[in-house]
């Protein structure tokens, strides 16, 4: 199994970055791989626009995700939509986990969005678990670790994590499927 985590933040030293460090060591069962949007270089898009191929192959390496999605000004960063244009077909019946967070009380309007939004083309799985990380620098630190005074967050992480893991396995057997294979309507409804 190999889940992609990806930290949505464009900023140096992110909250988003520090959870997506705290969520990988969580996962040593499995293979992961971290996408950090900061050092991705992926231009925005436009018509005609080409792909970065390294992220492009990392996206398709991956059964399964983990969105970590600060929410800014009440919306999904730029960098972290600009993912579902250029790359939607990696995402095809893979199930994604949505970690939001916010320094405050925010985070929660990124689960709306993403779940409202990207998965028509994409055809990407969300699985009904999610995560609202308020507060985030008074629960992970800048070196990944859980630093909150009581276990709730954590306790939801890995439960969002172990749900992960078993639509991961179940989606497999979706893309190994005739109708997968054959993608009738690349696009969606």
């Amino acid at each position: 199994m190999n889940i992609c985590i990806i930290s949505a933040s464009t900023r140096e030293e992110s909250a988003s970055r520090h959870v997506a460090t705290y969520i990988e060591k969580q996962l040593t069962d499995i293979n992961t791989s971290l996408l950090d949007l900061h050092t991705a270089d992926i231009p925005l898009w436009q018509e005609g626009a080409s792909a970065n191929t390294n992220v492009q192959q990392q996206l398709n390496n991956a059964e399964g995700y983990v969105f970590v999605v600060p929410e800014w000004h009440g919306m999904t960063p730029p960098a972290f939509k600009n993912l579902f244009f250029y790359f939607n077909g990696c995402f095809s019946h893979k199930p994604a986990y949505i970690v939001t967070v916010s320094a405050g009380t925010g985070g929660r309007y990124p689960i709306s969005e993403l779940r409202m939004s990207s998965y028509k083309n994409s055809f990407i799985n969300y699985i009904p678990v999610s995560t609202v990380i308020d507060h985030v620098n008074d629960t992970i630190n800048e070196n990944g670790e859980f630093i909150a005074p009581t276990d709730y967050i954590a306790t939801r992480i890995d439960e969002g994590l172990q749900f992960l893991k078993q639509y991961t396995s179940a989606l497999n057997s979706v893309r190994e499927s005739d109708i997968y294979k054959e993608k009738r309507f690349k696009n969606g409804m």
